[in-house]
């Protein structure tokens, strides 16, 4: 067969669509038979491979013509069956495709109201039980896998924390967490595993992960469902009838919308005539008690969402068993008002802060919400400020609450940590929550106790950390002494965690306080229980001291001095008090001005040593305080016949308590039987302590103190002996205390009388009077509920009486306001960097001290949108023939004109040039703004002032305004033809006048002076007069007295080429063809420069709204700069090894302290040398500056303190290169003496005994107990590092070191516990 027969053999295939088939036509119409009718071999190839070497698919195009199309028609969309012509039509072809189950990870949640259970919403969200290896590493969810059983408590070094409630988390990142509705307005605690899936106009799921689309659903179009939209519209539904929405009685549908029916047909199920029912039971229902694991907060609408909530308490609320009928707790007594709002609100499911007076009874709050939490079957932490106070408050709730589990976490000791309620410090607490410990999930209440600490400047930022970091479902309880912003305080909390929180104060003490002065043994009231002032009473303790000269002598003739200007009534040096008790040679050498040392209650300015602490060098603050050896056993003996006992007197120095303790050695308040009690108590305190560390001095001597009824209560006693003295005072056994006011942080220990030994303490920099807030919080503890109609508060007077504007401050004046103490530290910075999904920049734009900028954001995005709408309806005039070429270019140069002089008055201000400039009498063209325009006038400088940037004109003109009246800005640049075009004419002043105006109102500084001296002008004299007004009005007609001035001096570089630029911009202005040419340019211009201003007023806004405004972000990016000098992060801010081990240094100098591990330093070490070298980093030296380090107890330490300066200098240099802020103690790390207690670690460390130890250094007891106690933290850090490095002997060298030093009386158990 020839090819043409074949050709035409193959068009004759017969052909059900009957169309022409185009199959062949490209290859054998277009075959050239001719070119291979000679060449047989080639055409049999050819043929064979075209025709004969058949696929075993067919082409698409061939399966078109042999095979016919079945109709796609099988969901009967549009026919019946009736309707349908044959079979075929109704034939489901879905048969040949078997249709799997899906494993669907969405579920529907639906929400329901009233007692009935109605479903009022419905939700679709991820299933995180099906969420794929979703553990402590990789996710954030609350509902992960838990972690190891040992990690349940303290969290792993691996885990990731949980989501922070309130915060929009990183959506960039890869960590799964849940998901959020698209209508919330702030992610709930599992947010961004479904942050980026699609959802449809319903909210639910349709774009599955990795395609482009989904399915699109073809709807029934059925007149039935006309009102369908309608439905699925929730709200809408929910607030109208089945009658009104005309829902069908059924509908005949396939699966997938016979579901979605149900489900929209179920929102409306419920006929809803009338709700007034509805709504009033469920006001009464409380919200929260399920304890939900996930809060949705709702995009609410309101412009200025308010989240704090001040509750009335000047009400009594009648009906409160109505409200609470089945409280978790009761109690013996009538609850207060305050106590009874507060318990309402928790039962409500809210947070509470509660700011009320010293033994107000705040701790019922607490009290009911651990009851509270152990009826959900939930946990409650309840964190305080020191370790002491964690160690009583879990003996109080121990005695307290005998059906409740008590547990207590501190660094060393873990007792019942899966107790309902876990007592720990905030510290702690922190750590927990960047370690993920699974127990959070758990939690339902964090109890905040003393949270006005948060005003500490070292330690106050923990708590915003912890506010900060606490995931969604938690419920806070902030309890705090009275503060004049608690308010502003709670509106953080509930805007940053997006929770209703309700402010309770009390509005008086339960207890008033009258506040008296002690003044030559005469007790005068000065302020009532009502706060009234009672001058003539103050006045009289002035007339009694009014007898001393102020230039007085002792009874030896010795001159002690000027009191003129000492207000807080305190004596000098050493050589008064102390002097006669330890020698008149100490004393006079140290007291100044050749002092006998006899006299104890002279009064010193001059003084080299104060009676504080040994070591000491303030001398201003340790001037004798003005008590003789007569003045305690005086107030106290009055104290007893009034019966004014128990008091506590609180005195700010730690050597002086000892010393005011030990003048009362002739007094004793106790009985044979109290004395026996006291002696059995001390027994079985010591009786847990080695025989030798119950004879130290400091327990032998308080052990003669308290069987007196005395004590006293400093930072350098041993804590078991503070302990004791707390115990025996709470008791009642201890009839007088001398304290420091760390009695007064948290310890619930109310008193009859306190007394102050002065207003005024040392805070480390200076001496100053106590601010109301420290006066409160020490005189609060006068005053026993129940027991006391007033609290008695004495302040000790001696020779100089008190200044009355000081006393009514520190007395009378408002507490201090919380203050945010956030910083940005090294470790927080790496944790934060190593958990990714949290940015640094959300932790410091969460912080209090962002508060203020964060609750303008709405209002800010509100602005933003508006100016952005205004602005897209502004019109130009684009048709016209004279400027629309160049009307951008002129606003742009016009713009530009501006900015370049406001710079060039910045900069010139600060050369001498800037005189000759705005010398007096210098012509100068100038504008003002008014609210609708720009007007121009014309001045002599008067006067001109470079630090404020301010000049006054001496002005003569009329405002010239321009053509068109509109605020517009337009330079007044000198052309004649510019100016006739756009501005008016300047009209002469009848009376000039004087303004003052800011120097970059100027438009142009003329190189033309006035003939006229102001001066004589301003004073009406008349030769002035007459040659003033002959000048302005030649000046007003001529543009030639227009020049610019031209300095004949040399600019600086950057003036100079600022003037240069400037120059540059006058000649392209003039250049322009629209000013010059256009009649109409400024009207044409206006809306121009209108969307300019709005643009500019957008930016701004955007700029406030964003992380550039963050004030903590210059200090961000330069201490990412000394991470990446460093290499604890790479150039992309990836946490490398050394940044992974500074993350786990928590006690301070993480940087350091990891460049000596990764150094191998500490290795080359032995573990009780490594221990002695750490203490560097936990003590601070103070007062010690003009003492002696002693000589390292050998070779080895010598070498190892050399290491740790020289690693630190290398740090400071580092911090000075980058221009990293640095506090005062990290700056003057290596003067503070910080090698002090180095042998007495080491000896400590080699089983030297206590008693031995106290010999070498003359440092007290209670501190050294302390610096071993935070020993035992750092080392425990660096073995969790040395893990992380894989270096197993430093690992076993940090174990072993911990041993050597937890021994004997330094760790002994707490009698709390």
């Amino acid at each position: 067969m020839s090819l043409e027969e074949l050709y035409a053999s193959l068009q004759n295939v017969p052909d059900d669509s009957k169309e022409d088939p185009q199959v062949f036509d490209d290859t054998i119409t277009k075959f050239d038979f001719k070119k291979y009718d000679n060449d047989k071999e080639l055409v049999a190839k050819k043929l064979y491979k075209g025709f004969l070497n058949v696929s075993n698919e067919l082409s698409w195009d061939l399966l078109d013509v042999f095979q016919t199309i079945p109709k796609m028609n099988y969901l009967n969309i549009n026919k019946s069956k009736n309707e349908a012509r044959n079979k075929d039509d109704i034939y489901d072809y879905t048969d040949f495709f078997p249709e799997l189950d899906m494993a669907s990870r969405t579920n529907y949640h639906f929400k329901r109201t009233g007692i009935e259970g109605r479903i009022f919403d419905y939700e679709e969200k991820v299933n995180l039980d099906d969420v794929k290896d979703a553990n402590a590493s990789n996710s954030l969810s609350l509902t992960r896998k838990i972690d190891n059983m040992q990690h349940t408590i303290q969290g792993g070094v691996s885990n990731l924390p949980f989501t922070p409630g309130g915060i929009i988390l990183n959506t960039n990142s890869n960590i799964g967490t849940t998901v959020v509705d698209t209508n919330t307005f702030i992610a709930t605690p599992t947010k961004t595993a479904s942050s980026l899936l699609h959802k449809d106009d319903y909210g639910l799921f349709d774009i599955p992960p990795t395609l482009e689309r989904g399915i699109v659903p073809q709807f029934i179009v059925n007149n039935e469902l006309e009102d369908l939209d309608s439905i699925v519209e929730i709200k809408k539904a929910d607030s109208m009838t089945d009658e009104q929405l005309g829902i069908a009685p059924s509908v005949q549908t396939t699966a997938k919308t016979n579901e979605k029916n149900w489900l929209e047909q179920s929102l409306v199920s419920t006929p809803k005539n009338d709700n007034s029912f509805d709504e009033e039971v469920d006001k009464l229902i409380p919200k929260g008690i399920d304890f939900g694991r996930t809060t949705i907060i709702k995009n609410f609408s309101e412009e200025n969402r308010e989240w704090a909530h001040v509750v009335d308490v000047t009400h009594k609320i009648t009906n409160f068993d109505e409200l609470v009928p089945n409280p978790a707790r009761t109690w013996p007594f009538e609850l207060d008002t305050f106590q009874k709002e507060a318990v309402y609100h928790l039962e409500q499911g809210d947070s509470v802060f509660v700011a009320a007076h010293t033994s107000a009874g705040k701790t019922v709050v607490a009290e009911y919400a651990i009851a509270l939490s152990k009826r959900n079957m939930t946990k409650t932490i309840y964190t305080s400020p020191i370790k002491a106070l964690s160690n009583q408050k879990y003996r109080d709730f121990k005695e307290e609450f005998d059906e409740l589990d008590v547990g207590l976490i501190t660094g060393d000791v873990q007792i019942n940590p899966d107790g309902n309620c876990l007592i720990m410090t905030t510290e702690i607490l922190r750590s927990m929550l960047y370690r993920g410990a699974d127990v959070i999930r758990d939690v339902e209440f964090v109890i905040f106790d003393e949270v006005h600490y948060v005003n500490d400047q070292d330690r106050g930022v923990v708590w915003e950390e912890v506010i900060i970091m606490l995931p969604q479902h938690i419920k806070f309880i902030l309890l705090s002494a009275t503060v004049p912003n608690t308010y502003e305080f709670a509106s953080w909390i509930g805007r940053t965690k997006q929770k209703n929180i309700y402010v309770i104060s009390t509005p008086k003490r339960p207890v008033p306080l009258e506040i008296n002065l002690w003044t030559k043994d005469e007790l005068i009231p000065v302020i009532t229980p009502d706060k009234n002032f009672l001058t003539d009473n103050f006045k009289k303790h002035k007339e009694l001291l009014s007898g001393e000269k102020n230039d007085f002598r002792d009874k030896n003739g010795a001159n002690h001095g000027t009191l003129k200007n000492n207000k807080s009534g305190r004596g000098g040096g050493r050589g008064g008090a102390r002097g006669g008790a330890r020698g008149g040679a100490r004393g006079g050498a140290r007291g100044g001005n050749n002092n006998t040392g006899n006299n104890k209650g002279g009064r010193l300015v001059v003084g080299h040593r104060g009676a504080g602490a040994i070591g000491s060098n303030k001398r201003q603050f340790y001037q004798n305080s003005g008590a003789n050896s007569k003045t305690w056993p005086h107030l106290v003996n009055f104290l007893e016949r009034k019966s004014l006992l128990p008091a506590v007197i609180f005195v700010f120095s730690k050597k002086r308590c000892e010393e005011y303790a030990d003048s009362l050695s002739g007094v004793n308040f106790c009985g044979n039987k109290e004395r026996s009690h006291i002696h059995m108590t001390m027994e079985r305190a010591v009786v847990r302590l080695k025989k030798e560390d119950r004879e130290l001095p400091q327990i032998l001597k308080m052990r003669t103190l308290l069987e007196r009824g005395i004590a006293v209560h400093h930072g350098g006693l041993l804590p078991i002996v503070k302990e004791l003295v707390e115990i025996l005072f709470a008791e009642g056994h201890v009839k007088v205390l001398f304290a420091t006011e760390t009695f007064a942080m948290g310890l619930n220990l109310p008193t009859r009388t306190v007394v102050f030994s002065e207003i005024s303490k040392h805070d480390g920099t200076k001496v100053r009077p106590l601010n109301p807030g420290e006066f409160t919080q020490m005189a609060g503890r006068a005053g026993r509920r129940g027991l006391d109609t007033t609290g008695t508060v004495i302040i000790m007077t001696y020779k100089t009486p008190l200044e009355p504007v000081t006393f009514k401050e520190v007395t009378l004046g408002s507490p201090i306001r919380l203050q945010s103490q956030f910083r940005l530290t090294y470790n927080m910075i790496l944790k934060l960097l190593k958990i990714e999904a949290l940015r640094v920049e959300e932790m410091i734009k969460y912080s209090f001290s962002e508060d203020n900028n964060q609750a303008l954001l709405p209002q800010q995005q509100k602005d933003i949108a508006l100016l952005t709408e205004r602005a897209e309806s502004i019109e130009f005039y684009d048709n016209c023939e004279y400027c629309s070429h160049d009307i951008d270019k002129a606003l742009s140069l016009f713009l530009d004109y501006k900015e370049n002089w406001k710079e060039f008055v910045s900069k010139i201000s600060a050369f001498a040039v800037f005189a000759a400039y705005f010398s007096t009498g210098r012509l100068v063209i100038y504008r003002l703004e008014t609210p609708d325009e720009f007007v121009y006038k014309l001045g002599f400088i008067f006067r001109s002032f470079s630090k404020s940037g301010n000049c006054i004109v001496l002005c003569f003109t009329e405002e010239n305004q321009l053509k068109f009246r509109g605020k517009v800005y337009i330079p007044y640049v000198i052309n004649k033809k510019f100016i006739g075009n756009n501005f008016g004419t300047f009209v002469k002043l009848v009376n000039p006048i004087l303004e003052e105006i800011p120097i970059t109102n100027i438009e142009l500084v003329s190189s033309y002076k006035s003939k006229t001296r102001l001066v004589s002008y301003l004073a009406n004299e008349k030769e002035a007069i007459d040659l003033f007004e002959e000048e302005i009005g030649s000046i007003v007609k001529d543009l030639s007295y227009f020049s610019d001035f031209e300095p004949k001096k040399i600019l600086p570089l950057e003036v100079g080429n600022l003037l240069k630029e400037r120059k540059s911009l006058f000649k392209a202005i003039v250049s322009l063809q629209g000013p010059m040419t256009c009649p109409d340019f400024v009207q044409h211009l206006y809306p121009k420069y209108f969307k300019s201003t709005i643009e500019d007023q957008i930016s701004a806004l955007k700029h406030l709204s964003s992380d550039q405004n963050l004030k903590l972000l210059p200090d961000y990016e330069q201490r990412l700069k000394v991470l990446r000098d460093g290499e604890f992060i790479d150039k992309n801010a990836n946490v490398l090894l050394k940044g992974r081990v500074a993350c786990e240094i928590d006690i301070g100098y993480e940087l350091v302290i990891t460049e000596l591990i990764l150094d191998n330093f500490l290795g080359d070490f032995q573990p009780e040398e490594i221990v002695a070298l750490l203490s560097v980093f936990v003590y601070d030296g103070t007062n010690k500056k003009n003492v002696e380090e002693p000589i390292p107890a050998n070779e080895r330490l010598t070498l190892g303190k050399d290491k740790i300066e020289g690693i630190y200098k290398k740090m400071l240099k580092l911090y000075e290169k980058h221009q990293v802020p640095i506090t005062s103690e990290e700056e003057d790390f290596l003067e503070r003496r910080r090698f002090m207690l180095l042998n007495v670690v080491y000896e400590w460390a080699r089983g030297v005994a206590f008693k031995d130890i106290m010999e070498i250094t003359d440092e007290s007891e209670g501190t050294i107990v302390r610096i071993i106690n935070r020993l035992d933290e750092i080392c425990r850090e660096v073995k969790t590092a040395a893990i992380i490095i894989g270096n197993s002997d430093l690992h076993s060298k940090m174990s072993t070191a911990q041993e050597l030093i937890k021994r004997d009386i330094v760790f002994a158990a707490s009698l709390y516990l």
